[in-house]
This record gives C-alpha cells, sequence and structure tokens, in this order.
C-alpha cells in the first residue's frame, strides 16, 4: 500500500466517523452514494494490491469473511444504536457514542484477521488494502438498516413518533422551503 493510499483509508474513516456524530436527517429513499464511491475506490485499491500479490483460496476467503462478519454483521448492531430523532416533516439520525465504539469494534476486528492471514503465509498488507471495500459495506449495511428503521419510525403514526403521516413524502429529508 502506498502513502496516499493510507491518507485516503485514514481520511475516509475519519469523514465516516465524524458524519455519523452530526444530526442529519434520514433520507427515505436510500442513498448510497458514498458507500459506492468507497466501494469503486477501494476496488481499485484492491484490484491495484492483487496484481504484485498472491492471495490464494484460503486468504481470499479469511477478507470474505471478514466483509461478511465484521462489516455486514457489525453494520446492523451499530445501526440499531443510532438514535432516530422525530421531525415536523422526516426523521434525523445522530450516532450514539456506543455506535461510536461498534465503529472502533468493527474496524478492530477487520484487522484482527491479518495475523490469521500472516499464519496462512497471505501477503501482510491484504487486510489494509481492503479497508475501503469493508468499509463501503459495513457503511451501507448501516445506512440500510437506519433507513429502515426511520421508514417504520414514520409509519407509526404521530401518536408515537410525533411526525405526521405526510413525512413519508420520498422527498421529506430535504430541508424545508424557507419562508
Amino acid at each position: 500500500m502506498s502513502p496516499l493510499d493510507l491518507v485516503i483509508d485514514a481520511g475516509a474513516l475519519a469523514w465516516i466517523l465524524y458524519r455519523q456524530r452530526r444530526v442529519r436527517r434520514v433520507r427515505l429513499r436510500l442513498s448510497g452514494r458514498f458507500p459506492i464511491l468507497l466501494s469503486l475506490v477501494g476496488l481499485f485499491q484492491f484490484l491495484h494490491y492483487t496484481e504484485t500479490h498472491s492471495l490464494g483460496a484460503k486468504v481470499s476467503a479469511i477478507v470474505i469473511a471478514s466483509f461478511v462478519i465484521g462489516g455486514a454483521a457489525l453494520g446492523v448492531v451499530r445501526a440499531g444504536t443510532v438514535r432516530l430523532i422525530g421531525l415536523p416533516k422526516g426523521v434525523a439520525q445522530q450516532a450514539t457514542w456506543l455506535t461510536m465504539a461498534l465503529w472502533l469494534v468493527s474496524v478492530g476486528a477487520y484487522f484482527s484477521a491479518s495475523p490469521v492471514v500472516s499464519s496462512l503465509h497471505g501477503p501482510d498488507g491484504v487486510i489494509a488494502a481492503s479497508l475501503l471495500l469493508f468499509l463501503a459495506i459495513t457503511l451501507g449495511v448501516q445506512n440500510t438498516v437506519v433507513q429502515h428503521r426511520a421508514v417504520r419510525f414514520l409509519m407509526r403514526g404521530p401518536s408515537t413518533s410525533g411526525v405526521h403521516a405526510d413525512a413519508l413524502d420520498v422527498r421529506s429529508w430535504e430541508e424545508p422551503p424557507k419562508d
């Protein structure tokens, strides 16, 4: 991995963690722009890495299992800890401190596969080279679950969520027009 790749990976993780703590509207029409961008850059990094490093079947299986276990499963768990806030026309989200701690656990769990790769005599940098792919998967899963939670939150109605039924408009994530 080049120093530029490390800077890109660190910057992406810092941006994700920063955005997690901000109060943001939940888009009721799922948008995966940032996870898709991360996937594309991560795929480029990973393919560039595999041009000079042979992974083998066992190491590939470890990387894929890390995506599934660390990425998907912990993304679902983290999504359950995100706080939903009812708005007059929609729902906002904000990561709790537990969510932030689970982000660190997720990344740590992903990097814990490195000793396993080493024991299989695989290339040492494969876990770091696939970090952006991992971040894309785990963020995409978390966003999807949070979006589904937000829709259910709104569907419960004004008595429990404090929002109106018209908040289910597909554009309810946008800021209301200024008067």
